[in-house]
């Protein structure tokens, strides 16, 4: 009986060791994720980039926020002016929920390791200069609720994966050079209020499918190239 009791303490006494491994190491991965972001910024005119050193835990970072578990949640750089490109190391930030970049001069492509953000709620990347087109695998962050994309420099089609995303209330894809067909599958986006198109360069006909679209209260498609 006294080993009975005394075992399941023992277990806990070994396993322990191992969550605190795998939490420092979770850790790690957000801390070398933040510094590839850093090292790809720049022009940082307000000097907000000086925080981000190894004298200050990254949960004490400029622009980051932490949740209980020491990982970052969300990461706020918008409005501070800086220049530069995104990382494709932001796809490891993997408890990330937040990501607003809105309102500075990034540039280059949007990583495809943003579909590795499952957990991503968030996602502004508006008024910056992003190219390249929209990563189809954005279908991967299941969870979004708000696609902020306008007033960029995006090019091409708008990916038909982008109709699986079932939480998405506010898109905003308007003032880029996106062009084509817009696809049957944004009839499918079942909880969007807002929906943002205007000024690209998009043809064809509106597709019926958006008429299923009960819950959307604004559908802006001014400025394009639509037909019938």
């Amino acid at each position: 009986m006294f080993y009975s009791v005394l075992l399941p303490c023992f277990i806990t006494l070994l396993l322990s060791p191992l969550s605190f491994t795998h939490a420092a190491h979770g850790n790690e991965t957000d801390r070398l994720a933040l510094l590839a972001i850093r090292a790809g910024i720049t022009t940082d005119p307000l000097g907000i980039m000086s925080s981000w050193n190894s004298s200050l835990h990254f949960c004490n970072w400029v622009g980051i926020t932490c949740g209980q578990n020491q990982r970052v949640i969300t990461l706020n750089l918008s409005s501070n002016g800086l220049v530069g490109s995104l990382s494709p190391h932001i796809g490891n930030i993997s408890f990330l929920t937040g990501l607003n970049l809105e309102l500075n001069y990034f540039h280059g492509q949007l990583p495809q390791e943003l579909g590795r953000l499952f957990r991503l709620k968030y996602l502004n990347i508006s008024n910056n200069s992003f190219s390249g087109e929209i990563p189809a695998n954005l279908s991967g962050c299941s969870n979004l609720i708000w696609l902020r994309l306008g007033v960029n420099n995006l090019i091409g089609r708008i990916p038909f994966q982008l109709g699986s995303l079932q939480k998405l209330e506010r898109v905003q894809l308007h003032y880029n050079n996106l062009s084509g067909s817009l696809p049957d599958s944004l009839g499918n986006l079942s909880s969007v209020r807002s929906f943002s198109l205007a000024v690209n360069s998009f043809w064809g006909s509106i597709p019926d499918s958006l008429g299923k679209l009960k819950t959307l209260n604004f559908l802006g498609l001014g400025l394009n190239q639509l037909s019938g």
